[in-house]
């Protein structure tokens, strides 16, 4: 029996408009359910020049939309030096800086005691201060240089 050519067409064409469909419906609909996690964690201890741990250092994470810095997060380091902030920054900050506020009020014992600190990021001594990764966990040890 032969076969119509057109009706071998018909089928192949209804296949690929279909295959082609249904992969653009999945394509569009993947960003609505397969959202990127933001959640980042950072995280550290606060440590004076003998690597003695010191509590009550403010330690702040600020969102970076461009060239401008917002504060989302504070903590202060406890009894042991450690710290850790917790944030899910919104879709317009491109990245997450971290570090010890200087000239506020609200770090009282910094400023009062020590004038500035060296940074390790996941152990390793940075040259800069101090970017996270938004959707991951970075650990930076801070520490502080006396007056």
């Amino acid at each position: 029996m032969k076969q119509n050519p057109m009706h071998s067409f018909s089928k192949l064409f209804s296949i690929l408009s279909s295959t082609i469909l249904f992969g653009g419906l999945a394509l569009l609909l993947s960003d609505c359910f397969l959202k990127q996690d933001r959640t980042t964690i950072i995280y550290g201890t606060v440590t004076d020049q003998n690597g003695q741990p010191v509590d009550s250092i403010l330690v702040i994470a600020d969102g970076v939309q461009g060239f401008k810095y917002e504060t989302l997060k504070k903590t202060y380091s406890d009894d042991e030096g450690k710290y850790e902030i917790v944030i899910e920054p919104a879709k317009r900050y491109s990245a997450v800086d971290t570090g010890i506020p200087f000239n506020t009020s609200e770090n009282s014992k910094f400023m009062r005691s020590y004038l500035d600190y060296y940074s390790k990021e996941n152990g390793v001594r940075t040259g800069t201060c101090c970017p996270a990764t938004i959707g991951k966990k970075t650990k930076y040890d801070f520490q502080l240089i006396p007056k």
